[in-house]
């Protein structure tokens, strides 16, 4: 592709879309947003009125037969992604779309195959490790500066449940939940970051999950002990819909030392005996993460190069979260492989 502009469309007009997504794009000049696209028509038509010169529709097939657009951003719920990404690639687009990709390591499959099969690009948007913290973090760890084997200590708390106070959020968390539970969902983060930080494949899962409420369709608190193949282990806590949430944890102990991910204080710490090192951002490290993947994303789509991290990447994040749901409803260890589940 030529240095011209990428033409963007967004299917899935959603929360993270009006918070993150749209303000990255406006400030890339290497994009132009082209059109958004959402089955709820007042939530596509407040996008775009937001978004300026774009058109909306509530057919995304609209969008992937406009030849103005030359990627697309899928931000839809997992179990909606694997067609409308399978349909984008076909056509043409690159895309990039949201975690998890699937919530079936088959529907994950025919999306990499349509990847292969079509030539179009697809990145999945594993946005929080993208950026000068995680990256901090993971140079520590391979220049063994923790020392090895490493214990990582990994909590994700959200979704808080105000059922009276905000009702279209509890309907919508709730019908989540019934596509399984937070482990899939907020866990395709946390599998990505232990791939990313280990380097490692897990090996051996060990789950247990709660339920808080008999409303609930599935555990809505989720823990789990992950053993990789290098030695290396987690501890990894995910809940949703508590009337209180405390913050979470993104601590690595090594040997030699300790690592730390302060996600409030935007800044990655790394304590040697005596030494303590900081890496701090002057901003927002989720608006940094979004503007990051996104300029990684038109690289990638410029220099027609595969996507980090991209289907292989999406792939194996949800092994591991699968995995994890296993362990839970079984109550019984995971044996696990480079293709899952043994």
């Amino acid at each position: 592709m030529s240095n011209r502009t990428i033409g963007i469309g967004i299917i899935g007009c959603g929360d993270i879309v009006m918070a993150q997504h749209l303000p990255a794009l406006m400030e890339n000049p290497v994009v132009r947003l082209t059109a958004v696209c959402d089955a709820d028509p007042q939530r596509a038509e407040h996008a775009a009125l937001i978004s300026g010169d774009v058109y909306h529709t509530t057919d995304y097939r609209r969008i992937l037969a406009d030849a103005n657009v030359d990627a697309v951003l899928v931000c839809t719920p997992p179990w909606v992604t694997p067609g409308i990404t399978i349909d984008a690639l076909y056509a043409g687009k690159d895309v990039l779309c949201e975690k998890p990709m699937a919530t079936s390591v088959a529907e994950a499959e025919k999306m990499a195959a349509a990847e292969r099969q079509s030539g179009s690009l697809l990145q999945v948007g594993f946005t929080y490790r993208h950026g000068p913290l995680m990256e901090a973090l993971q140079s520590w760890i391979a220049r063994g500066r923790l020392g090895h084997p490493l214990q990582i200590r990994l909590g994700i708390f959200d979704e808080i449940l105000n059922p009276e106070g905000d009702p279209e959020h509890y309907g919508r968390i709730l019908n989540t939940l019934h596509h399984g539970p937070p482990c899939i969902h907020d866990g395709a983060h946390a599998a990505d970051y232990l791939a990313y930080l280990t380097g490692s494949s897990p090996v051996r899962v060990v789950a247990y999950g709660l339920t808080s409420s008999p409303e609930f369709p599935a555990p809505n608190y989720n823990a789990a002990h992950i053993e990789f193949a290098n030695g290396d282990r987690a501890k990894l806590e995910i809940g949703w819909f508590y009337p209180h949430l405390p913050k979470g944890e993104f601590q690595i102990l090594g040997p030699g030392g300790m690592a730390y991910l302060d996600r409030t204080n935007n800044e990655a710490v790394i304590i040697e005996g005596k030494v303590t090192e900081r890496v701090q951002l002057s901003e927002d490290r989720a608006r940094s993460c979004f503007r990051t993947q996104l300029a990684k994303f038109t690289d990638h789509i410029q220099m027609r190069r595969t996507p980090v991290p991209g289907s292989r990447e999406g792939i194996a994040s949800l092994r591991l979260t699968l995995a994890i749901a296993d362990a839970m409803a079984t109550g019984n260890p995971v044996e696990m492989n480079q293709e899952g589940i043994t």
